[in-house]
């Protein structure tokens, strides 16, 4: 099976300039951040074990799994060999050859790591680097702070001094694969053979990106041979994934990619085939959910990859801000929450002035990137401008409410809904009907729309994201997205007043009020 699990660990934070670390504890303590003026992609935000949630000093928290650094290895290795017989047996045996030989070129003296940042350079198979008497090998690991840029969140960077959250940013520390090419296991011998037997020479580059968590405690002797193990891993995997997904003189270039697991503080690595679509690799997923313990429900899939501190900046919006703030007392409440990701619109967004008709389509937003951050769909998050000219392109009758800029009525809604293939359960409730979302969210798993527009008051809509139900009907509380939100997308605003755990008192107020309940298609 091609599948790597690391070492748990919660969550990884963006990237800081060197100029920026001062704030560091080089010896790898933690380093307490307060934020207000950015959202946290990115943050670990501490509290006490996993199962208590709530609050200290009146400083809301959440759990924080692991203080271990993120060493994170990448590079490109070059793979060069031979291919005897050119049928698809003799193509696979070519590269499974040539891997071999490159995993015994990792676990020799010649592999090597830096930090482009840094002059460091370190020999893992020997334990010696170019700071060896300052980076023995009993040497606690924690110790590579000194000479090595560690990387957090570039949102942590601009956040201001407020104590709205305390935040610890976990380090990831980049580090560079090199060949020393001067070793005398690394000479290469010329071998001159006549053969009248044809065959092919090949060579590429594999994209190496393998992850090691390690304890900062942790002798640094015992990190590099993890090094090593590592990448001789992804190798092995590499191999698989070349053996499997071959076809005839057709050579996969394997890929590496992180997952973050529920109810796990781990990072799960997938090799998959590029070129290959999610919907051809649902096989490979179906014996992965197997081999992990996964319910039926997407985990898997590349656009779900977890984001790494580079690619914080590909990122214009907020991904799963309820997971930053605390939930019910799971001693007093069962708690179903959304399954997956998802990013947060609202209105006045994107420079629109839409505060007063744009709920709707802002909620259209939201549910459209759970579908497609999911792998459902292929299309991106439409604009509001977008959607607009799809509901206008549609019938005239639609173009009228656009140009009037009115209210989405349930018919505009669902025709959008169907330009993206999105089926959805549709219900008007009366406001003293009580109404339990947990079965939607176990099985679904889907962001429910909820809309209020009643003659002659303002409309609203919000995204309930989450239930939480105890003995007591009337306790429960729903997870409630505030779409109509209007503020700034800083972080610590949008905790306080764009998302909040709510009571009865919430549904009451709505009067009556529509729901869509988006239905997820079958498959990992």
């Amino acid at each position: 099976m091609v599948v790597m699990v690391t070492k748990e660990v919660a969550c990884v934070p963006s990237q800081l300039e060197r100029r920026e670390l001062k704030g560091f504890d080089a010896e790898g303590g933690l380093w307490i951040v307060n934020v207000k003026k950015k959202w946290a992609t990115w943050l670990l935000i501490s509290l006490q074990p996993k199962s208590k949630l709530g609050e200290e000093n009146g400083i809301p928290q959440l759990p924080l799994d692991t203080k271990d650094l993120l060493f994170r290895i990448k590079g490109g290795i070059e793979l060069e060999g031979v291919i005897n017989k050119t049928d698809e047996e003799g193509i696979k045996a070519g590269f499974s050859e040539a891997i071999n030989e490159l995993i015994a070129k990792v676990n020799s003296q010649a592999f090597g790591l830096s930090d482009l940042e840094s002059p460091l350079y370190i020999w893992p198979k020997t334990h010696t680097s170019t700071r060896s008497s300052r980076l023995r090998e009993d040497t606690q690991c924690k110790a590579i702070l000194k000479y090595v840029l560690a990387e957090v969140s570039e949102l942590l960077r601009k956040a201001s001094k407020k104590k709205f959250l305390r935040v610890v940013p976990l380090k990831v520390i980049n580090l560079e694969i090199h060949f020393e090419m001067t070793r005398p296991e690394h000479l290469q011998k010329i071998v001159v053979q006549h053969n009248k037997m044809p065959c092919i020479h090949f060579k590429l580059t594999l994209p190496i990106d393998v992850v090691v968590f390690a304890n900062p405690e942790e002798p640094w002797g015992k990190v590099q041979d993890q090094f090593v193990e590592a990448v001789t891993a992804q190798l092995s995997a590499m191999d698989k994934c070349i053996q499997r997904y071959t076809n005839g003189k057709t050579v996969p270039m394997p890929q590496a990619f992180h997952f973050e697991l529920p109810e796990k503080t781990t990072l799960t690595t997938v090799i998959y085939p590029a070129g290959i679509s999610d919907a051809n690799l649902e096989q490979q997923r179906k014996e992965l959910h197997a081999e992990l313990g996964l319910d039926n429900k997407p985990f898997l899939r590349r656009t779900m990859a977890y984001l790494f501190p580079s690619d914080e900046v590909k990122s214009l919006y907020l991904r799963n801000i309820h997971k930053y703030i605390p939930a019910p007392d799971p001693d007093e409440f069962k708690v179903s929450l959304v399954h997956g990701l998802y990013t947060f619109h609202h209105c006045l967004q994107d420079y629109e002035n839409d505060s007063d008709w744009g709920g709707l389509y802002r909620c259209l937003q939201v549910v459209i990137s759970w579908f497609n951050l999911q792998g459902y769909i292929d299309k991106p998050v439409p604009t509001l401008r977008e959607l607009q000219n799809m509901l206008s392109a549609i019938s005239y009758k639609f173009f009228s409410h656009v140009i009037m800029k009115e209210w989405l009525e349930p018919e505009a809604m669902n025709a959008l809904l169907d330009i993206f293939n999105i089926s959805c359960t549709t219900m008007e409730v009366q406001a003293n009907k009580p109404m339990d979302f947990s079965s939607h969210f176990e099985e679904q798993g889907t962001p429910v729309v909820i809309s209020k527009f009643v003659i002659f008051s303002e409309p609203e809509a919000y995204i309930l994201l989450g239930f939480a139900v105890n003995e007591d009907p009337k306790a429960s509380k729903g997870l409630i997205l505030n779409i109509m939100y209007t503020g700034i997308d800083d972080f610590s605003w949008i905790i306080e007043k764009a998302i909040e755990w709510k009571g009865e008192e919430f549904w009451k107020e709505l009067d009556d009020y529509g729901l869509w309940l988006p239905q997820r298609p079958e498959g990992v």
